[in-house]
């Protein structure tokens, strides 16, 4: 169905774009307290880049997929079958 695709394809996008701010923030949150690395977001960001290229960014990918898309899935899923239920045309 439509809204199956639109939903699945939605879990995919949220995923490209999320990820490589979820790399940096992960990178942030695991460096030593005593000992600072990184200064801020973009200092991480430009190292990470500089050091192991810009795909890493997405490194992790499948994992973080795996948890959006189900959820991107049920939740649009769920939202279109509230609005039929509720007399509303679908998205």
């Amino acid at each position: 169905k439509t809204t199956f695709c639109s939903a699945f394809s939605a879990g995919f996008f949220m995923t490209v774009t999320v990820s490589p701010w979820d790399m940096i923030r992960t990178k942030m949150m695991n460096q030593p307290t005593d000992k600072k690395i990184y200064n801020g977001f973009a200092d991480c960001a430009v190292k990470t880049v500089k050091a192991d290229g810009v795909l890493s960014l997405w490194r992790g990918f499948i994992p973080i997929w795996a948890r959006f898309a189900p959820q991107a899935t049920l939740q649009l899923l769920t939202i279109e079958a509230i609005y039929g239920v509720l007399g509303f045309k679908s998205i």
